[in-house]
């Protein structure tokens, strides 16, 4: 009896030391040693053009022609960009930076029979992005800075000529920029557990060829291996994709999975390296409550002279809008793992604060060149109080490294209400309100069948409503509308041979 009950007890402590890879509980997973970054540089030149020729020539009416038409467009496109993403038990931080040029140039010739016109055009066009995202931890709290800043230039010009006298001649500049600094404080945390839901698809695909089964301990020695590999980038993609295979190996047979290296397991771990769809996923809850101060900036001007040989027309526009604000905000984002295939998240933003919009504006209209004193200038100031709530819940569903299904709904609701004593030029008795509701919901759905078929399908469908009330000692005036959209999309990919 003795010897049976011992024999029953080792055989339990073997089968609980051999849990599926699959049991490993995900919200477990806190491995913070994710540090990366990139930097790319992507640019294009391009020049093409066309030379068209005709003549006639009629010998009976005694008459001919001719047409030359040259065109030519050039562009340079560039757009270099930077990411980093560090998450340490210190600290996480996300930062992001691009640039966009766009840069084009197009020139029109045309000579005839009936005389000659030229047609110049610029276009030039410099966007701007950064973002830096940071929460430095002590213990489970943590202060969070963000600073995001996102500035647009444009400017372009148009001039036509006919017969070697200016005809039409158009310029235009404009600038934009939104800036927003938030510092505040937090509790709770968000851990990325990717690399285990990867480390689990592997095990589970090398079970399938071994029979054998593993246990927790080697899914998550697994997972720190694979964030430690993409901890490394490599600017040639065939050298770095060889090179993460060999660790990827080393980490396995750290980790006492599958001595015998089968042509088998290198294509299964090739595949799972190099096809499997890495959806975002992680665990964990906080709340974080900030103060932001931000401001927009934009500035258009437009002169606009046309028709200048036959009814000449002047046109003059400057459009200056400066919108600095200040608000109080509370989060709170939570993600759970169901399983390995399922996550569920859900997260809600509260927030109040004003408003202040200025808005200076000069326009002129004419058939003379226009001269300052016929600028007419136009002048006002909005404060409002703004709140709103809004919230988003996502459903991940993942059979596999192949197959993804994403499902988000994003419900909110803003509340704006004027302010009458700070509003330039003042209306007497004024009161005014404006309300908000929203609600959009989105779907994704990809599905691989097979090396030769696979599906992709998506739908959004979402609406958003408006209710105003403006009343002053003069008028009373009560709106409401309302707005539905949607966009349904599917894709069939099927290879024949």
């Amino acid at each position: 009896m003795k010897n049976n009950l011992l024999f029953t007890l080792g055989f339990l402590i073997l089968c609980s030391s051999h849990l599926f890879a699959q049991d490993y509980d995900l919200n477990t997973y806190d491995f913070r040693y994710q540090k990366f970054r990139g930097l790319s540089l992507d640019f294009d030149l391009g020049s093409n053009g066309n030379q068209n020729f005709f003549s006639r020539q009629d010998t009976f009416a005694r008459d001919s022609s001719f047409s030359n038409r040259y065109s030519n467009s050039s562009s340079f496109v560039f757009s270099p960009s930077y990411f980093s993403v560090i998450n340490t038990d210190a600290v996480q931080r996300t930062v992001n930076a691009s640039m966009r040029g766009d840069f084009s140039y197009n020139f029109t010739n045309r000579v005839s029979t009936q005389g000659s016109s030229k047609e110049n055009r610029n276009d030039n066009e410099l966007n701007i992005l950064y973002s830096n995202t940071s929460r430095k931890y002590s213990g489970n709290r943590f202060k969070y800075f963000r600073f995001s800043s996102n500035m647009y230039l444009e400017a372009n010009n148009d001039k036509d000529e006919v017969k070697g006298e200016l005809n039409r001649k158009y310029d235009n500049k404009s600038l934009y920029n939104q800036t927003a600094v938030s510092y505040g404080f937090g509790r709770g945390r968000i851990d990325q557990v990717t690399d285990a839901v990867q480390a689990m698809f592997i095990l589970k695909d090398l079970e399938e060829l071994s029979g054998e089964t593993y246990t927790n301990e080697q899914v998550e020695a697994i997972a720190k291996g694979i964030t430690l590999i993409r901890n490394n980038r490599y600017l040639d993609f065939r050298i770095g994709y060889k090179t993460q295979l060999k660790m990827l190996d080393s980490v396995l047979q750290a980790n006492g999975v599958s001595k015998e290296k089968s042509i088998d397991y290198f294509t299964s771990i090739s595949d799972n390296w190099l096809y499997a769809n890495r959806a975002n996923r992680s665990s964990g809850s906080r709340w974080t409550h900030y103060a932001t101060l931000s401001n927009r900036f934009g500035y258009d001007v437009t002169n606009w002279e046309g028709n200048l040989l036959f009814s000449p027309r002047y046109e003059y526009r400057r459009e200056q809008q400066l919108t600095p604000s200040v608000s109080i905000n509370t989060g709170y984002d939570c993600f759970h793992q169901q399983s390995l295939h399922v996550q569920t998240s859900y997260s809600f933003t509260a927030s109040t604060g004003l408003d202040y919009a200025i808005n200076d504006n000069e326009s002129a209209y004419g058939t003379e060149p226009i001269a300052d004193e016929s600028v007419n200038p136009s002048y006002n100031e909005r404060v409002r109080w703004i709140s709103s709530l809004r919230g988003n819940y996502q459903y991940l569903y993942q059979a596999n490294t192949r197959n993804l299904l994403t499902v988000n709904v994003w419900p909110g609701v803003q509340i704006e209400r004027d302010i009458p004593q700070y509003m330039t030029p003042a209306i007497s008795g004024r009161n005014a309100y404006n309300i908000v509701p929203s609600i959009s919901a989105n779907a994704n759905y990809y599905h691989w069948f097979s090396p030769h078929l696979n599906i992709n399908a998506s739908g959004l469908l979402g609406t958003n409503g408006g209710y105003a009330l403006e009343q002053n000692d003069f008028q009373y005036q009560k709106s409401q509308g309302t707005n539905i959209n949607y966009n349904l999309r599917m894709g069939v990919n099927y290879q024949l041979f």
